[in-house]
């Protein structure tokens, strides 16, 4: 006989729901998000390649139909829809200036989705709003001030200051992808032919036009553009056999695996990549001093294990001097979600007028009040419970769905689950807590988007999350043991 997995409870979604798009070189990703930051549920699609500018809008239109046709809802369910681009767009209005690795470049985006969906769509630039996603859940969590940089097909940037996005004053600010990593000036020395003309190796011309951008040197396609010269050249490289010969395009998964390998040829352009990226941070920290530089994408997100040491050997390497601070260059934590996270915080904000997204959000969380009776069992709103169960980041309270036997062992998936929304402190509590542990991913979890974490007797749990001014979760492994039958022999 064995005791038998608590029924779920199905909580009926209470809070404000949004759509986040990050419409990508290659892939479309569409979450459900909901105010408090909790993602409900998402999709991934290919980006069209090779077609027009309707044939990409048409799919922005369809990932957002089929995601709520999954959840069985309707557009009306929605509160705004907020859309991440790869490029310079005009905020106020949704238009596209530009999208150098896409083909939206001039396309009112922002009047076309309002007038199909019918409610409010805002359109911003991915870079901008990774940034904004890393800000309010992720790595820059508690950072007055954040420059984040995502190298992914193209190599995206934003910046955040006080909570707020800053624009600039033609909405191309933070565009750090397109600052001259590699200066194409003819120096002095080839004015008076004293270097060989012919054998200096001349900048890429990057996909906005200019030349010896940091997008041309250091994103996905400037790896992929440097491999494939590399084996027409005659170098050899797994990276053929990974692609299956196709070299068209390189996924950042495959070139982890390449670099896993130990292959010549990724290694050593992977290796020039991660110098590209340190001197460009080193280029951020003096011009704008930030507290936080974020660095992700898909790049990163596979590769950060070889780039990253590279990179913060760079930067601790710098020889100017400053004055103490709590500084640093980290690797974003939020991984694919930062931008739609990013991109539903500002569509939580077109609507409430409230571009501070991280106050705002606080202001509207509600959570259960707790209390233990004279026995020793918790109440939830004065109802009595003797199951665990869990107090998600939107204030919502579910059974904890691992078996019985599993209870005491707190594991990254479930966090992931409980801490997905504005989290700044987990409270852990049950009947015995010198049997609660937390696995080494669900540690490593937590400090990287810096919740706090207390582990309390029961008691004294319920007194700290009832008093608390932080957005918090709670695991409550409260559970009797269940005594099993001796059996007659």
């Amino acid at each position: 006989m064995s005791a038998e997995k608590p029924e779920t409870r199905v909580q009926t979604v209470t809070e404000p729901l949004y759509i986040g798009m990050d419409v990508g070189g290659t892939k479309i990703q569409t979450s459900l998000i909901g105010e408090s930051g909790k993602i409900y549920a998402f999709l991934k699609g290919r980006t069209p390649r090779g077609c027009t500018p309707e044939t990409t809008i048409a799919e922005i239109q369809s990932s957002v139909e089929r995601l709520l046709a999954e959840q069985g809802l309707e557009i009306g369910d929605l509160k705004s829809i907020g859309i991440a681009i790869p490029g310079v767009v005009e905020p106020d209005t949704g238009n596209i200036v530009v999208t150098p690795n896409m083909n939206l470049s001039g396309v009112p985006l922002g009047k076309i989705l309002r007038e199909y969906f019918g409610i409010p769509v805002a359109i911003g630039n991915d870079g901008n709003l990774g940034t904004l996603g890393e800000t309010w859940l992720g790595a820059a969590r508690f950072a007055k001030s954040a420059v984040g940089i995502f190298v992914g097909t193209g190599v995206g940037s934003g910046m955040v200051l006080d909570g707020k996005l800053w624009y600039g004053a033609s909405y191309a600010a933070g565009e750090i992808g397109h600052i001259v990593a590699q200066v194409p000036a003819r120096s002095w020395r080839e004015t008076l032919n004293l270097v060989d003309v012919k054998r200096k190796i001349k900048p890429p011309v990057c996909g906005c036009g200019n030349i010896g951008c940091l997008e041309s040197i250091a994103s996905r396609i400037a790896i992929e553009h440097a491999i494939q010269e590399a084996v027409a050249s005659g170098v050899k490289s797994k990276i053929t056999e990974l692609s299956n010969g196709d070299l068209s395009i390189l996924r950042a998964g495959m070139l982890a695996r390449a670099l896993k390998s130990g292959d010549k040829l990724v290694t050593a352009v992977m290796q020039y990549t991660a110098e590209v990226l340190g001197y460009a941070c080193l280029t951020i920290r003096h011009l704008l001093d930030p507290e936080v530089i974020l660095l992700g994408g898909g790049v990163m997100e596979a590769c950060h294990k070889y780039l990253m040491p590279t990179i913060d050997k760079i930067i601790a390497e710098d020889k100017l001097p400053f004055a103490p601070s709590n500084r640093r260059v980290v690797l974003s934590s939020l991984g694919d979600d930062a931008v739609a996270l990013g991109a539903a915080a500002l569509a939580r904000a077109e609507v409430l007028h409230e571009h501070n997204v991280v106050a705002s959000v606080l202001r509207t969380l509600e959570y259960p009040a707790l209390s233990q009776d004279d026995d020793g069992n918790c109440r939830v709103n004065e109802e009595l419970f003797d199951q665990d169960f869990v107090i998600l980041s939107d204030g919502t309270l579910e059974y904890r769905t691992p078996p019985l036997a599993d209870a005491q062992n707190i594991k990254r998936k479930e966090l992931m689950y409980v801490c997905g929304g504005t989290v700044q402190q987990l409270i852990l509590t049950g009947r015995d807590i010198a049997q609660l542990s937390l696995t080494k991913k669900a540690a490593e979890y937590l400090r990287l988007r810096r919740i706090e974490v207390q582990i309390l007797p029961l008691d004294k749990a319920i007194d700290v999350f009832n008093h608390s001014t932080l957005p918090r979760a709670a695991v409550f492994c409260i559970a009797k043991p269940v005594e099993l039958p001796v059996e007659m022999s």
